[in-house]
């Protein structure tokens, strides 16, 4: 014979999942502490074993349907839940009824594609916690979609067309122990709105196929402590330009010529020079050649 009633504790002291229920007709009139630890039959899917599978996470308040097990009617065990209504709300969660979003308040990204959210009743399978964490499978024909939210509001969903949209609530920390690769047959954009700090223990390459740019609001500094710095082109020029004319581009160590120079602005050399060819300066050409004049004898 089938018997209902209502969870009323779910501290099971020996955290085996137990659970008291009043049973309706039967339990009426018991005190909670007299009411006995009733076991809770898991579903076929879980193996319930050595810690394995899932757990039983039943409330309070809970409506339940089981049986007892003896004839005193002390053994009851829990066979199932019935959602109907508490308090005037449907028991079944507001995503599997199809309803509103109730996470529209959630932070968007400026960039951040919107959710893709459209359940239909009964597509959408989900779980939600008591504290309000949620996972959602969502089979809507058309908008078949997977979602998984923490209760602050950190979420990924993965949307109809494989597409994923992800929110981090509030700061992100990924640990790899081996390697790490990042394939991307499409475009990137990164925005960051604060600093961004790059520490590399080793080398770095970049390769580039297209072009580079650098738009620099503030300074550029590039300080090599042990090496050589290095500026090669193998076809185009290497200009470097100050757009400002009161300002002045220093080169503070030596310098070593092996091909033309020309400078379109005046040149003021302290030390001493050598070219290894002409240089075209102020439209007037200096030889090699040209050892006796000031500031232009060869380094000693």
């Amino acid at each position: 014979m089938m018997n209902f009633g209502t969870i009323v504790s779910v501290d099971d002291p020996e955290l085996n999942g137990r659970v008291k229920v009043r049973v309706y007709d039967l339990h009426d009139n018991i005190d909670l502490e007299d009411l006995p630890w009733s076991s809770v039959m898991m579903g076929s899917n879980t193996p319930a074993i050595n810690g394995t599978g899932s757990s039983v996470n039943l409330a309070v308040g809970t409506l339940v349907v089981g049986v007892f097990l003896d004839s005193m009617v002390q053994n009851f065990m829990v066979l199932g839940t019935l959602p109907t209504k508490t308090l005037g709300e449907k028991d079944n969660n507001v995503r599997v009824r199809g309803e509103a979003d109730p996470n529209t308040k959630d932070p968007v990204g400026l960039y951040q594609p919107p959710s893709t959210y459209a359940p239909v009743y009964p597509y959408n399978n989900v779980m939600e916690t008591e504290s309000g964490h949620c996972k959602e499978y969502d089979d809507t024909p058309g908008n078949e979609r997977i979602t998984e939210r923490h209760k602050s509001g950190t979420r990924y969903e993965i949307d109809p067309n494989g597409t994923k949209n992800e929110t981090i609530a509030r700061d992100n920390y990924q640990l790899v122990l081996g390697h790490d690769t990042l394939e991307v047959h499409g475009n990137v954009k990164i925005i960051v709105s604060g600093d961004a700090d790059i520490a590399v223990a080793g080398n770095v390459a970049t390769t580039v196929g297209g072009y580079m740019t650098a738009n620099v609001k503030g300074y550029i500094d590039a300080t090599s402590t042990e090496g050589n710095i290095t500026t090669t082109s193998t076809e185009g020029d290497i200009t470097v330009t100050t757009t400002d004319t009161t300002k002045k581009i220093t080169l503070a160590g030596n310098v070593d010529i092996t091909e033309n120079l020309t400078v379109a602005k005046d040149v003021t050399v302290t030390g001493k020079t050598r070219t290894s060819t002409s240089q075209l300066i102020d439209s007037h050409v200096h030889g090699n050649n040209n050892v006796n004049q000031s500031n232009t004898n060869p380094l000693t």
